[in-house]
């Protein structure tokens, strides 16, 4: 692996390099082993790691900041196994999402998800049926899931002040 910085060809890249993960872009080359290791990629045509680390690299902010792709990362961290230079997209893709919610842009899918899981503690409540409550019954697990109220509060609390913790 080599340690070498290289110097950031943009402000951008400067900017994203400040915040904690993503001082690795200064040593990406652009070799595209993260998008031949990415299963999104794998899967979605359009979504292609070194490509959006490129924008990056070029300055490209406001396209990378109002863009779903820096959401897609899965942080499986293959592309990071993989690379000879030690980067990590995963970790870049992190620090843009500060960036970008710090400035308000996050996919109108994200939001519903956040809103969603915060709303009732899990994304899949309205499909819990009575044969999920049998199933769990006969499994020896607790039917009722109640535990997500305290979750959704503890988090509401932790991480959103302001918001009703009781």
């Amino acid at each position: 692996m080599n340690n070498e910085t290289h110097t950031p060809s943009s402000d951008f890249a400067k900017e994203i390099a400040l915040i904690p993960g993503g001082e690795v872009i200064n040593k990406c080359i652009q070799c595209g082993i993260c998008t031949a290791s990415c299963v999104v990629a794998c899967v979605d045509d359009q979504y292609r790691p070194r490509r959006l680390i490129q924008k990056i690299l070029i300055g490209k902010r406001d396209e990378v900041l109002k863009s779903d792709q820096p959401w897609l990362c899965m942080t499986c961290r293959m592309c990071e196994e993989r690379c000879q230079e030690g980067v990590s997209p995963a970790e870049i893709f992190h620090a843009v999402r500060i960036l970008a919610v710090k400035e308000g842009h996050i996919p109108k899918v994200f939001q519903i998800t956040v809103e969603k899981v915060l709303c009732d503690g899990w994304m899949l409540a309205d499909a819990y049926t009575d044969f999920n409550e049998d199933e769990r019954e006969d499994l020896g697990l607790n039917p009722a899931l109640a535990w997500n109220d305290t979750f959704t509060k503890k988090v509401k609390k932790k991480y959103l002040a302001g918001e009703e913790s009781a």
